[in-house]
């Protein structure tokens, strides 16, 4: 028996039938044997041990799609009402890496929607404060905190060494400078929007015969009308999760549930649907 299994504890629920490690015992035996959080994570998968607070993921993920989870690398460009729910759905669920990407600083206005503010982290770096709840929820993920606004000078940079691209940002020409850039260097690009009571999301891949401009024709700016509608908490709530939720699909090598299509949100009338994406005639 290894020095790692015998950290094991046992089943000794009924939902669980796998052998788990608790978190304390995983970073003690980390520290002991010079490794990192995320590489002992990654040797207790390996080795078919699952670290208690992953146990229930499964069996809605096999262990070997919770293992891809844990190595891969994804990016979320933009850390608020969208990016603030993903990073901490993506951290709970053990992304390996998040390389979070966001220039601005919490503002009151922000606190209606924005899960990682509150008035405590007011004129304080997004990326920063992120990156402390991050490490608040799970250590054994790896944060990169980049105080950068995306823009041509640094989009290829930001997006290689990814296995995953998601978008919350807050307007249009940032959204295609980021689709476009994830395409050309072949990475998975998840869309999502928000205004008012709703919400939009779209996957596109890097052969996908479509991209943003089969969503927003020629725009590059959010009309005033949009503008004006505000964000509703609950809406960046339902449209983040739905975004983590496709993105889980993708790291497991499982099939997008939203590519060539778009899933539109209608809260104010409690409605959902999607519809095909169509070149040349754009939503």
């Amino acid at each position: 028996m290894t020095e790692l299994e015998q950290l094991i504890r046992s089943p000794s629920r009924g939902d669980e039938t796998f052998p788990t490690v608790d978190d304390d015992a995983l970073l003690l035996w980390a520290e002991e044997h010079g490794r990192s959080p995320a590489e002992a994570v990654k040797e207790a998968l390996l080795s078919g041990i699952v670290p208690s607070r992953y146990a229930k993921n499964l069996t809605a993920l096999t262990l070997e799609e919770q293992r891809l989870i844990c190595d891969s690398t994804v990016l979320v460009c933009g850390c608020g009402g969208l990016g603030g729910i993903m990073v901490q759905l993506l951290a709970r669920a053990g992304v390996g890496r998040l390389r979070l990407v966001d220039g601005d600083v919490f503002a009151e206005s922000n606190l209606n929607r924005q899960l990682l503010s509150d008035r405590s982290v007011l004129a304080q770096s997004k990326v920063r404060v992120a990156e402390h709840t991050v490490g608040m929820i799970n250590p054994f993920v790896v944060v990169e905190a980049v105080e950068e606004t995306l823009d041509h000078t640094n989009a290829d940079q930001l997006i290689q060494g990814t296995d995953l691209v998601l978008d919350a940002l807050d307007n249009i020409e940032g959204r295609r400078l980021l689709g476009a850039t994830a395409r050309r260097l072949g990475v998975p690009f998840i869309h999502g929007a928000v205004a008012g009571w709703w919400g939009q999301v779209s996957t596109f891949l890097p052969d996908s015969g479509h991209d943003l401009s089969s969503i927003y024709g020629s725009m590059r700016s959010r009309d005033a009308a949009e503008q004006d509608l505000g964000v509703l908490g609950p809406t960046a709530a339902i449209i983040g999760g739905l975004q983590t939720l496709e993105a889980l699909r993708l790291l497991c090598g499982r099939p997008p549930a939203y590519s060539g299509r778009l899933l539109y949100l209608d809260g104010e009338n409690g409605r959902m649907g999607a519809m095909p994406l169509e070149d040349g005639c754009p939503v």
